[in-house]
Formats: structure tokens, sequence, C-alpha cells
């Protein structure tokens, strides 16, 4: 039984289950004068799990929201590496292998053939979708890699709640990385976590071009589809996704 509780103490921390705030302004940088990072420090983990998600993430994402993917994960690494060290985002950890995982698969309920194939609001089929796939490789057509059970729950939990934006409350550390990067790279909010010259390099190996369009045709589609989706919640959010291309930290990038 002391065996079992201290394997479970252990996976909060391992998996990004920690609490944090849920209101940024509450969850202040441990370092405020983050350094450019080079984009061969943020290289995606090559372990059997991560290898089967990015393959199975490459072959059902469009190719814009596949490199969207790519960019949050790199966004999410620098800032924690950076900005927020005691969160041990290092290079190959469990941490890096679980972020990685959430990154490539928060928005897999936006495909096309996903989106109008259930009526939950497309965060929430996601979310049970990658619980699902993480532990059973045949739904991924094989491969290697089987997730941890807390380490699937971490991930779907994440996912669930990347778009669960407000201050109350509080949200898991996978939570707040995700938060980071999806917020930084579809509206611009947070590049002061990230040095201009890391946002370059992310843009220039994953370009950006054509994202704020696709991404804003998605929220209207998911909106039309399930006018009580959960981004119905984010009053004015559609309107800063396709001016971002233009304007804000991210427009020298697109």
């Amino acid at each position: 039984h002391l065996v079992t509780i201290s394997a479970m103490t252990d996976n909060v921390s391992k998996y990004g289950l920690t609490a944090r705030p849920a209101n940024q302004e509450n969850d202040k940088p441990e370092n405020a004068y983050p350094k450019s990072v080079a984009i061969s420090a943020l290289k995606p983990p090559a372990t059997p799990l991560a290898t089967r998600i990015d393959k199975y993430c490459k072959s059902k994402l469009p190719p814009d929201t596949y490199r969207h993917s790519m960019r949050v994960y790199s966004f999410g690494c620098a800032i924690a590496r950076e900005c927020y060290p005691s969160f041990g985002l290092t290079p190959g950890s469990a941490l890096d292998e679980t972020w990685f995982c959430t990154a490539m698969l928060h928005d897999i309920g936006t495909t096309p053939e996903n989106i109008s194939s259930t009526r939950l609001s497309y965060e929430f089929w996601a979310g049970y979708h990658a619980l699902d796939l993480l532990q059973d490789v045949e739904l991924s057509g094989g491969g290697e890699g089987i997730a941890e059970k807390d380490q699937a729950e971490s991930i779907a939990e994440a996912i669930i709640r990347h778009q669960d934006i407000q201050p109350n409350g509080r949200i898991t550390l996978l939570t707040r990385l995700i938060h980071w990067g999806t917020l930084l790279d579809n509206i611009g909010a947070g590049g002061e976590l990230v040095d201009e010259r890391t946002i370059e390099v992310v843009c220039e190996e994953y370009s950006r071009k054509g994202w704020c369009g696709c991404f804003k045709g998605s929220v209207k589609e998911e909106k039309r589809l399930k006018p009580y989706a959960m981004v119905s919640r984010l009053e004015g959010f559609s309107e800063r996704i396709e001016p971002n291309g233009k304007t804000g930290v991210m427009r020298r990038w697109d």
C-alpha cells in the first residue's frame, strides 16, 4: 500500500499533475529574462511512445495543424526551461515526453473527420480519444510505447482544459504549458516569456504561414456544428486569431 502511494506521489511531478493557480498573474516566472533557445535544443523526444504519437498525428492532422502543434511544444519547452526551471521540463525527461504527446494531440478533435463525428466539444472528444490512444497501440495502427495510466490521464486532463482560460481555481502544470503554447501561437499572448530569437527560429522551422486563418476556420466550424461548444465561452477569441497574423508578437514570423 505504501509503495502504491509513493508511486502515485512520484507521478504527480513526473507527469505534470502538480497544481498551479489558474490565474496566470499568480504564477510569476522564476526568471523574468528568458534567453534565446536554439532550435536544436527543442527537438522532440525520441521515445517509443513519442514516436508512435508523432507518426499518428502526422498522418491525421492537416499540415498547418501539425506544424502548430510542433510550435506549441517548442514554445512550452522554451518557456518552462527559461522562466520556470523548477518544472523540470528537461530534454528526455518523462515530463518532456508527456508534454510532447499533449501538444501533438491537443487539436486532434479539429480535423474535418473528427469535428463532425461527435456532439462533444472538440477538446473533450480529443481528451477521451487521447486517453484511449495513449494506452492502446492498436488505435494508432500499431507501433510501440504505451503510456502509464497516470501519464495518459494527465495528458487527457490538459487537452480537455486547454481552452479553459479563466482566473479561478487551479489547473495542472501540464495545462499551464498548453495554455502558454496555444495562446502565444494563436493570439500572441505571453510573448514576454519567450526571447524573440526563440520565436523566430521556431517559426522558421515550423512555418506559421496560413495558420491564423486555418484555426479561425476550425473555431467557426465548431461553433456552427455545436453552438454550445466550450470554445463559445471565449468571447472575442475568434476575432483575435486572424489579426494575429498581421499584428502583435507573431506578425514577423507569418
